[in-house]
């Protein structure tokens, strides 16, 4: 953890936000006091430094992997478990700035989300979100497979996994599985809160993998490639001897081709993806500074 922040970084973050807000709203639109856009940076800043270690905790062998000859590595890689808790983590905080320290807590102003969601079915939710990945595996989230058979098989799955809820977990199993579908149509408040710490995760992993000096590298002459593969490459910035960062590519996806960014109503997410980006890489991408000029 840092004790002293550079102030040329917090000063940069606080320049893309503020081309950031202009994106989203109009030049007439006022600041709303308590909005991340009045956050401070620092503030963010140490949000974020708690993350990262959230994050690096998913590169961290445990011990008797390598004292029983599973592994060499002096790195671990993630694992579907590893991505739910940063997701988890993620989805904590963003629900904190959204309704408050004591939000789910007895007598609290919120008790429930707008959409009438308790904490523990939004906690229930993130933790089966992938769980039918322990049948079907892990697809790619390139343009490459099947978007409707993957999620006809999750249904599947998740509606055989929610016969094992007993009566004292009934409703929260119920809720959690609703979640679940309205995550996946992008739909209703949490839904795309749950969407956004989903992907946003996943682009926050491999920045922490740059961090530590195993950015995940791939080559544009790789066969397994993808259309939205290629089209993000062709964007990106870093290019060395044909090979693009993961970290990048998927930012590419999340502010300009698929656009999650949209689903930001308070860029909450957007404020974590642009510290955290200039945290390790100490700037931010050029493609995306050309969208501000354009606004």
């Amino acid at each position: 953890m840092t004790d002293k922040i550079n102030p040329a970084l917090l000063k940069e973050y606080e320049r893309i936000m503020e081309n950031e807000f202009h994106l989203k709203y109009s030049e007439n639109t006022p600041l709303v006091r308590g909005s991340i856009f009045t956050t401070s940076a620092t503030e963010v800043y140490r949000q974020v430094e708690q993350l990262a270690e959230v994050a690096k905790s998913s590169l961290l062998p445990r011990s008797y992997i390598k004292r029983y000859g599973l592994s060499e590595s002096r790195i671990a890689y993630e694992s579907v478990g590893a991505h739910t808790n940063l997701m988890a983590a993620l989805i904590d905080r963003a629900l904190c700035y959204y309704y408050g320290p004591d939000f789910g807590e007895p007598g609290s102003e919120w008790a429930h989300t707008e959409d009438n969601f308790s904490y523990r079915d939004i906690m229930e939710a993130v933790r089966i979100h992938d769980l039918p990945e322990n049948k079907i595996g892990d697809w790619p989230d390139n343009g490459s497979s099947d978007p409707n058979k993957k999620a006809k098989l999750e249904r599947l799955y998740l509606r055989e996994f929610s016969q094992g809820y007993d009566l004292r977990n009934s409703h929260v199993g119920h809720q959690a599985i609703r979640l679940f579908e309205l995550m996946d149509v992008e739909s209703s408040v949490t839904g795309r809160l749950l969407k956004l710490a989903d992907k946003t995760a996943a682009l926050f992993i491999t920045l922490c993998y740059d961090s530590a000096g195993a950015a995940p590298l791939i080559h544009i002459s790789d066969p397994k490639l993808s259309e939205r593969d290629r089209q993000e490459m062709q964007m990106c910035d870093y290019n060395k001897a044909g090979y693009h960062k993961a970290s990048e590519m998927w930012a590419i996806d999340h502010f300009c081709i698929r656009k999650f960014c949209d689903l930001d109503d308070d860029s909450f997410f957007t404020a974590i993806i642009v510290m955290y980006t200039l945290m390790v890489n100490g700037k931010w991408y050029s493609w995306r500074e050309k969208d501000y000029l354009t606004a």
